[in-house]
């Protein structure tokens, strides 16, 4: 792993050095600092994860300390509540605007807090996150030792059935373990007493109260009214009643939306995020994620359509868009039903403020800084924790505040600036047809030959993916000539061969899906043994002993039996698949998928014909055929069939053989050369073609019909529509 950044570091309540940037000269005030006494009264405006998370952090480091501190939340959003069963505790009330990712580094930043997620909050754990390129997709499995969950912030969608099951509400409750009061309060007015110090005037259920503070901090976010101007956001008015000269930070529009799953429908995309990079020409998007929920599916969009989104209608006309786009519609399960269940159109924050630092006052979370497009829920952790790192060690007033807390910002800000520079590249990327197969090809190629720990393209992409390291690393990694040279050996050149070989064979990809095919090098040594066991039972010999080897692997959405049958009809003429120029392949024998079924590969050459004998099956999990003649003689091709989740399975294709020895001077030496020129790489572009025609025809994709929108959340009586 990576050296970490501070602001990437789990909490540690050590000496402020150790979280400030290493290019800040020590230096001691040029007067004295105003510190946080025991007794000290510290307000936080603003409940959610960054208020919450300063509370915690300033709390715990305070009771290392010896210090006793008096901490007010006030948050406007709190309610009390009942579900159909069980009375709520106070709880977020509605929705926090938000597509809930939880992290690896925050779920470290928690575990050190002593807040790990309750099973009750985490709505998905996440194995694997795939990037949707315009060629084809990349998946990427979560690291071992690495934990990825989806979350609802706060109570909504409506329609759920554990709206007290939020992330927010477990941070609050933390901060009330942690000894900080919680009020559902809204704060009015700020001004400053004779003495310096912050007043406080808010409204609590019909009655007005102050209060005098040593700390004032903000943790209001950007978005109290969604879609509204920050410049017209009242806490922006309030903030500057003390701090006049402070300038919010920069903000982008996204669109969320939430769709109901139908609940008679088995589960889809439930342990696996997508990120999507590109939309069309007629809807330009750069950035998109789906994530899954129970029972629920949650669209983030992000682009210059959704920019210029202003109005209800355009907003509904994007969302539909979406789902209609081809490559969305590919994720789909033939006759899913939806619902849309709530949307919103939230700030985003792409800057950071200026001025938020004042004697006893400052912010934190997004309201100041935030990682660009990535993992909002980590800044407000780290530079909470930084703040309040910084009132304890150092003080309250500004001198300390800019020595201690702003270098903490200035780290973000500078990050962000190699982040911008990081998603341009791989929007660029992933957004061509060209330089996207360029790269899934290089990533296929290392996933072949090199282990996990060695694949270098797979790491960067799944730092991108989840933010878990700076992204001054990652651009540093990006331009490595080791990386360089992976994409070109590995990308360009495989891909100029195998684009040649696509069009020897006539093999065409227009109106096709194009899914990953290739098989990881630890996948292809766990079945290579699953297989031994199958070739032993046939009495033929085992893969350590072929000379030419080959597997690929393959996910249709539909169950065993219908995929099974349609292996079967890969000898007959009429197959929707496996069609390459100059090979016929006919069924000459037998029935399909029974034993003795002999199939017949007649190639231009003679000497490359051969035929395949169907010799061990197990219906709907399994299919061996042997090579009967040809050079192949004795080689086996493999059909395997898995489960992983209902109505999904998994085929595996394992292909081995032996190339002949030659039997005199003459040939002996011509077939030592075929071993080691024999161009292997036809074979995968042929299977590679053709288990994607496959998976086409067996999911059979329905069209899709389009959704009915509302702009608020479903009645229970709305209509759904199948996709």
């Amino acid at each position: 792993m990576p050296e970490r950044d501070h602001f990437f570091k789990p909490v540690q309540f050590v000496d402020l050095e150790q979280m400030r940037s290493a290019s800040s000269a020590e230096c001691l005030p040029k007067k004295e600092a105003l510190r946080l006494a025991s007794g000290a009264i510290v307000v936080v405006i603003g409940g959610g994860p960054a208020g919450a998370f300063f509370a915690i952090q300033l709390l715990q480091l305070a009771a290392k300390l010896g210090k006793q501190l008096k901490v007010l939340v006030l948050e406007r959003r709190l309610q009390t509540g009942h579900s159909k069963t069980v009375a709520l505790p106070e709880c977020w009330k509605g929705c926090n605007h938000c597509a809930g990712g939880i992290s690896p580094r925050l779920n470290d930043g928690l575990r050190e807090l002593g807040l790990p997620l309750p099973e009750g909050v985490i709505q998905s754990r996440i194995r694997s996150v795939t990037i949707q390129g315009y060629w084809k997709n990349i998946t990427l499995e979560v690291p071992a030792g690495r934990e990825l969950f989806s979350v609802y912030r706060g109570s909504r969608p409506s329609r759920r059935l554990d709206p007290e099951q939020n992330f927010d509400g477990f941070l609050l409750e933390g901060a009330r373990r942690a000894g900080a009061e919680v009020i559902g309060a809204e704060v009015s007015s700020v001004t400053r007493a004779a003495n310096g110090k912050p007043v406080i005037t808010y409204w609590r259920a019909e009655f007005e109260a102050h209060v005098e503070a040593d700390l004032l901090v903000f943790a209001a976010g950007v978005n109290g009214k969604p879609g509204l101007p920050i410049r017209e956001n009242p806490m922006v008015w309030i903030i500057r009643q003390v701090l006049p000269e402070f300038e919010t930070p920069r903000l982008r529009r996204a669109l969320i939306f939430e769709m109901e799953l139908d609940a008679n429908q088995s589960p889809w995309l439930d342990e696996e995020i997508h990120f999507v990079e590109y939309g069309s020409k007629e809807l330009p998007l750069e950035m998109c994620s789906l994530v899954p929920k129970r029972g629920f599916l949650t669209a983030v969009l992000v682009g210059r359509s959704v920019d210029g989104a202003r109005e209800p209608d355009t907003a509904r006309r994007i969302m539909r868009q979406f789902l209609e786009l081809p490559h969305i519609r590919k994720l789909v399960p033939p006759r899913t039903q939806l619902r849309l269940a709530c949307t919103c159109s939230p700030n985003m924050v792409i800057g950071s403020a200026r001025h938020a630092i004042g004697p006893r006052v400052a912010m934190v979370g997004d309201l100041v800084v935030t990682r660009l497009y990535k993992d909002g829920l980590l800044s407000a952790q780290q530079t909470a924790a930084a703040l309040a790192a910084t009132a304890l060690e150092r003080g309250v007033d500004e001198e300390s505040l800019r020595r201690g807390y702003a270098p903490v910002i200035g780290q973000f800000r500078r990050d962000n600036r190699y982040a911008a520079l990081v998603f341009l590249i791989h929007r660029v990327v992933f957004s061509s047809s060209v330089l996207s197969r360029f790269l899934y090809q290089a990533v296929i190629s290392e996933r072949k030959n090199a282990s996990a720990a060695q694949r270098t393209l797979e790491q960067i992409l799944w730092k991108i993916a989840s933010g878990d390291d700076r992204y001054e690393q990652i651009l540093r990694a990006m331009m490595r000539p080791s990386v360089l040279w992976s994409i070109l050996s590995g990308g360009v050149l495989v891909t100029l061969r195998n684009y040649a070989a696509e069009l020897m064979f006539g093999l065409r990809w227009r109106g096709l899906g194009r899914f990953t095919t290739g098989v990881a090098l630890e996948r292809l040594e766990a079945k290579r043994a699953a297989f031994a066991h199958w070739l032993a039972a046939c009495r033929m010999p085992g893969p350590s002993s072929y000379e030419f080897e080959r597997m690929y692997t393959i996910r249709i959405r539909s169950p065993r039996a219908r995929v099974f049958a349609a292996l079967g009809r890969f000898g007959e003429p009429d197959r929707e698949y496996l069609h390459p120029r100059w090979v016929q392949i006919r069924r000459v024998a037998g029935e399909p998928n029974v034993g003795g079924c002999t199939i017949e590969y007649r190639v231009v050459l003679p000497r490359f014909s051969f035929r395949l004998l169907l010799e061990h099956v197990v219906v709907n999990q399994l299919a061996v055929y042997r090579v009967q003649n040809g050079f192949a003689r004795g080689g086996v091709l493999i059909f395997e069939l898995e489960t992983p989740k209902p109505d999904v399975c998994d085929l595996s294709i394992y292909v081995a053989f032996n190339f002949p020895r030659g039997r005199n001077w003459l040939t002996g030496p011509a077939w030592w050369l075929m071993r080691h020129a024999f161009p292997a790489f036809v074979h995968d572009v042929i299977w590679n073609h053709s288990l994607c025609q496959l998976k086409d025809f067996v999911e059979a994709r329905h069209q899709n019909a389009g959704v009915q929108f509302q702009e608020h959340e479903t009645s229970p009586s709305a209509t759904s529509v199948p996709l």
